[in-house]
């Protein structure tokens, strides 16, 4: 499986959005060891939004870069930094895909 290098890009840049919207950033950030490891604890999960993109049948209708991986690294990110589990992963992405889906019909 070849990994789209934009959606890494883009889950980094939504990561930084969130990183930059706290003015400390709490246990989350410790816990991933520092500003590297939650960059790679949230774009670790590009995999995880290639499977998404191929399982939809009818692919997705907007700019995934633009509107499901900078979303899903800004709310994994925000959700890492609150002390969230990394198991959490799916189920915001479930989400951000549904209501992309639901935004374009």
């Amino acid at each position: 499986m070849v990994i789209d290098p934009v959606d890494i890009a883009y889950i980094a840049l939504g990561a930084r959005r969130a990183l930059a919207a706290l003015p400390h950033a709490g246990p989350g950030l410790a816990a991933c060891e520092g500003e590297l490891g939650f960059v790679q604890a949230c774009i670790c999960h590009a995999g995880l939004l290639d499977r998404h993109w191929h399982a939809l049948a009818d692919g997705f209708p907007g700019v995934w870069c633009y509107e499901v991986a900078e979303p899903f690294g800004e709310a994994f990110g925000q959700h890492l930094l609150a002390g969230g589990s990394p198991a959490e992963a799916e189920h915001l992405l479930r989400q951000i895909v549904d209501d992309g889906l639901k935004a374009c019909s």
